[in-house]
């Protein structure tokens, strides 16, 4: 009897030991794939770092016209085909391409005004240039292809300057010891950043690159400050975009041809990695990056919690928000219907929501170099005439679309161009009745269509709200009732901060979408910055995402399992109970 009694208990401990060891190897297991998907900040290959010293500039051992072929079948439509930035992409194109012709690079490892090293030309190429239109050529070109270019280039588009030159000298900086980030680094790094290297004129306070926005480049070309919160944009982070080596080594070397100067004489050494320690911690998104888009990877989910106690938060900084993770929604220039819009400055929106039994609110945050109110006779940032180079007319930027009336016929210049400055704006949109159509049906994510209309709920700078019936980009009619209102607006270092506040349920249920928990309500984003002329079809815009309103956790959850509990216990003790009594009462009855 004792015998299988110790049988039994093995069989159990065998069982548990089974049951942890499999906890725990699904534990490691996910653990691991946690672990792997935090190690996704970085996309591809290491990029190429040539060895510090003083070179002659070197060339890549490549074929000339194999490299020439290659950049007519890939390069020319926006460099040009005499390497002066002039190919037929470069008037949509805020951001020119490169003048070749100059033999200016801005990403280099050298000192300022010099020359790059092969290494870097295979770089640009190879990772492209992040927040560009640049793409990494690595992954449709072989390395031997990428070599033959950067030899053409070096050799035939490069043309007031000679790789080969024996005056020509490179000096390729060192990294010397990296400094670890830190509290300490990165508050010291605050320091040289707000007084002595005075990188605040130009990039702003928090960062957001809204200082200095009147300088050129060195064709004659406006150009704005970076954005530093955003490092997946920097044009050098080559995919790695949270390494501060990038940043080292651009205040470093400066960028040729801006008027980003280099620091490597006004700073030291561990100056320039306490700035750049500095500069990676202002960013408040750090997430695995999506290898196709080189953009922070997110999904589709715009998740609302339900707040039980107290109102909902009436500012950004209520602790309430914090129980959700910023959702990230990537913005795309409006250019499927007219007017199309080339020029897109918001290309994301952060995004938060929480309800509760009759309300539901959204914290919106997207950055704005500019605060833009509607003024007909204002000058424009963005404006088309300023984004213009009297050196480099052919190549100015224009508002280049179909024509307004829709018919197909070549690309004209026919848009009305912007008058003035117009009001920031930004705007959610869901289908009227979503709950009726099945899925996949969801209406035209431009405004609607005839036979499906769409809610937009519409904010604008002048402190304006409106819900709007939408059956197309040209049929939008403004609802007689309104129940949106604003909550918090305001502009400040770069950054427009909103709260919107509609209650869930509304008494128009044809045109007013009625939101509920528990289901993925289909909805779309658009963002207007006056300062870029942008005002009606001419706007950012996002794909669709899907609001899920998590449902409220019933009190049975917290009341049910306790009873279980005790009637478990209880139920456990009464057989102990039996069992200890049936032993006393058949003792002796074996013997």
């Amino acid at each position: 009897m004792m015998h299988k009694i110790k049988r039994a208990k093995s069989k159990v401990v065998q069982k548990g030991l089974g049951f942890g060891v499999s906890v725990v190897a699904a534990a490691l297991i996910f653990g691991a794939a946690s672990s792997a998907s935090a190690q996704k900040f970085k996309i591809g290959t290491a990029p190429l770092e040539p060895k510090p010293g003083v070179y002659k500039p070197g060339t890549i051992p490549g074929n000339i016209e194999a490299g020439k072929a290659v950049y007519f079948r890939k390069c020319v439509w926006c460099h040009g085909p005499d390497g002066a930035g002039d190919g037929p992409s470069a008037i949509r194109l805020v951001t020119k391409p490169r003048n070749f012709n100059q033999g200016t690079f801005k990403i280099r490892h050298t000192g300022s005004g010099e020359l790059p090293t092969d290494e870097d030309l295979f770089n640009s190429v190879t990772h492209g240039l992040s927040g560009s239109v640049m793409p990494p050529w690595g992954k449709l070109l072989k390395k031997v292809e990428i070599e033959n270019v950067v030899s053409f280039i070096k050799k035939e588009l490069v043309k007031d300057r000679e790789f080969d030159d024996p005056d020509e000298e490179i000096t390729v900086i060192s990294y010397g010891t990296q400094i670890p980030s830190s509290p300490e680094s990165i508050e010291l790094g605050k320091e040289v950043y707000m007084n002595k290297a005075k990188c605040v004129e130009c990039h702003g306070v928090l960062g957001k690159g809204n200082g200095n926005l009147t300088q050129r480049d060195d064709w004659g070309f406006p150009i704005f400050p970076a954005n530093l919160t955003k490092p997946w944009n920097l044009r050098g982070n080559r995919r790695d975009p949270y390494n501060p080596r990038n940043i080292f080594r651009e205040v470093s070397t400066g960028l040729n041809g801006t008027p980003m100067p280099s620091f490597a004489e006004e700073l030291t050494e561990d100056e320039r990695w306490h700035v750049a320690n500095f500069v990676v911690s202002l960013t408040d998104v750090v997430r695995p990056m999506d290898p196709e888009t080189n953009k922070p990877m997110f999904g589709f989910v715009i998740k609302s919690k339900f707040i039980e106690e107290g109102g909902l938060p009436s500012a950004p900084e209520d602790e309430a928000w914090n129980i959700l993770e910023p959702q990230y929604v990537a913005m795309a220039s409006q250019i499927i219907q007219p007017p199309r819009h080339f020029i897109r400055t918001i290309d994301d929106i952060r995004v938060r929501s929480l309800f509760n039994d009759k309300d539901i609110v959204f914290l919106l945050e997207w950055d704005d170099r500019t605060e833009s109110h509607r003024d007909a006779n204002g000058e424009a940032t963005y404006d088309f005439k300023r984004l213009s180079s009297l050196a480099f007319p052919a190549i100015n930027t224009t508002q280049y679309t179909h024509e307004n009336d829709r018919e197909k016929g070549p690309l004209k210049g026919v848009n009305p161009e912007p008058e003035g400055v117009y009001n920031d704006g930004i705007a959610l949109q869901f289908p009227q009745v979503w709950e009726t159509l099945g899925a996949p049906l969801k209406p035209y994510f431009i405004h609607g269509d005839e036979k499906h209309g769409v809610d937009l709920w519409k904010w604008q700078s002048d402190g304006t709200v409106e819900e709007i019936a939408g059956h197309g980009i040209d049929a939008l009619e403004v609802r007689e009732d309104q129940n949106l209102k604003i909550v918090y607006s305001k502009w400040a270092d770069g950054r427009w901060q909103l709260i919107l506040k509609r209650a869930l349920l509304t008494e128009d249920k044809e045109k007013s979408a009625q939101l509920v928990s528990g289901k993925n309500i289909p909805m779309t984003f658009f963002a207007w910055d006056g300062d870029a002329g942008e005002t009606g079809g001419r706007m950012a815009l996002s794909t669709f995402y899907y609001l899920m309103m998590e449902p409220p956790v019933p009190q049975t959850v917290y009341i049910v399992p306790p009873i279980v509990f005790f009637v478990f216990v209880g139920l456990l003790c009464w057989a102990r109970s039996a069992a200890i009594q049936y032993k006393k009462d058949h003792e002796g009855e074996e013997g």
